[in-house]
């Protein structure tokens, strides 16, 4: 049992510092030796330890996931408890032939285990892999499996990553769905006409809050214009708030304004802040991007990629032409950049970009109210190496090309550059941004 001073801690102190090491890198280990370590802690962590239940067999072999499937039904069944904590549920399958699984009694009775919870679980998460995607064999029954079960009445948050064949009445049978988050994900039916008129139709239309995807415009461009089976929209993005996408693929990016078009009245934060892969060059947005009709836009965050040596380079300028959409009177209070700079000393062409323009535009959106303004800069080459030569100097004359911002007392610019790690200054956080300064 904990000693004084531990012993005298309150309840909220305990929850409070299980939260702080939930948090950390190795959480689940930290989390089972606290757990261990005295009964003060032990229900507080097991809310963390139990909150994800992942059902995943990288091997694929039918066998091994059957086996894992009745572990877990076996511990649920025997420690009820662990099944109330539960709040998401992923299945991570790389077995092609995957129909029997949504047929399985052992799954299914792991969902009425679940469904048994004051509080079952209201996030559900399919996943792949890279190499061996996660490719739905039989798509009516997933539907029609998660039409029967609790999620058609509790799923808010629905996480796709490297699933292929997904079907479009997903996302219509979960009115309560506010969360869509796609990465590497494809649709392949086109008609849906052998899908029950139950899945397709005469449904509440789920209203969606936030969109983050990548790699996925097969099943995006269905979700915005869905096919003549379907009488009435999968989603309704009328109510959205929150849309992260990657800038640096045009299919990917052409779903962007139909979207902002129809969120025109409720977007806060727009991010096009997700990576590629393969991404090293600077897709021209200002025939992509139009932020005029964005009448309650506080955040707008754009990664950047500049190559150096490249004649008639005008990648700011492309910039400030989408900066240039935002209207006088606006509702902006932040603005992220993050410029990664490809190239060798004396990186050509990278201080001739429109570096004032850009602070021009910045500081016409602002209009003399607060505005946070981060600006990260980093130099990448082919050579894997920590340093670059010149890259210093670059930075400097980049903040020297800025300097007008520092006329602006309402206008708090944040510099990051790699040089900031020597004082233990870590880079922006990618897809968010930081509370208001407070100087």
């Amino acid at each position: 049992m904990l000693n004084p001073p531990l012993s005298l801690l309150s309840d909220d102190l305990i929850a409070y510092i299980v939260e702080h090491v939930a948090k950390l890198t190795f959480r689940d280990k930290d989390l089972y030796n606290l757990s261990l370590a005295d009964r003060a802690f032990t229900q507080f962590c097991q809310t963390h330890i139990f909150r994800n239940l992942e059902l995943s067999k990288s091997s694929g072999s039918k066998n091994g996931i059957s086996k894992e499937l009745e572990k877990t039904r076996k511990i649920l069944s025997d420690k009820p408890s662990f099944a109330n904590r539960v709040r998401v549920f992923k299945l991570a399958i790389s077995h092609n032939r995957n129909a029997w699984l949504f047929n399985d009694h052992t799954l299914i009775g792991i969902l009425q285990l679940l469904a048994k919870s004051p509080i079952p679980p209201h996030k559900l998460h399919f996943g792949g892999h890279s190499f061996r995607p996660f490719t739905l064999e039989a798509p009516i029954l997933v539907v029609g499996r998660l039409l029967q079960s609790f999620f058609s009445q509790t799923l808010t948050i629905l996480h796709l990553t490297q699933c292929q064949n997904v079907p479009l009445p997903l996302f219509l049978i979960c009115p309560r769905l506010r969360e869509v988050l796609l990465d590497h994900v494809g649709v392949t039916e086109e008609t849906y006409d052998n899908y029950p008129a139950e899945q397709c139709s005469g449904r509440e239309s789920p209203a969606l809050e936030l969109f983050d995807y990548r790699d996925s415009q097969s099943l995006v461009k269905q979700m915005i214009t869905p096919p003549p089976r379907f009488h009435t929209p999968v989603v309704l993005w009328s109510k959205l708030r929150f849309l992260t996408l990657s800038p640096h693929e045009k299919e990917e990016m052409a779903c962007l304004q139909p979207i902002l078009d129809m969120a025109c009245n409720t977007l806060e934060e727009l991010y096009l802040t997700n990576l590629r892969v393969d991404a090293d060059e600077q897709l021209s947005l200002a025939r992509l991007v139009n932020l005029s009709g964005l009448s309650h836009l506080h955040v707008f965050a754009l990664h950047v990629i500049i190559k150096c040596d490249v004649r008639g380079s005008a990648v700011l300028r492309d910039i400030n032409i989408v900066l240039g959409t935002i209207p006088a009177f606006n509702k902006v209070t932040h603005l992220s950049f993050d410029f990664i700079i490809f190239g060798e000393h004396p990186f050509g062409g990278c201080l001739d970009e429109d570096w004032v323009g850009t602070s021009d535009e910045v500081i016409r959106i602002s209009a003399g109210k607060p505005l946070e303004l981060d600006l990260q800069t980093s130099v990448s080459t082919e050579i894997l190496q920590v340093e670059h030569p010149g890259e210093e100097e670059l930075y400097m004359h980049i903040m020297e090309k800025t300097a007008s911002l520092s006329d602006y007392p309402k206008i708090c610019t944040h510099f990051w550059n790699p040089t900031c790690w020597n004082q233990g200054l870590p880079p922006f956080p990618r897809g968010q941004v930081r509370s208001r300064c407070r100087r």
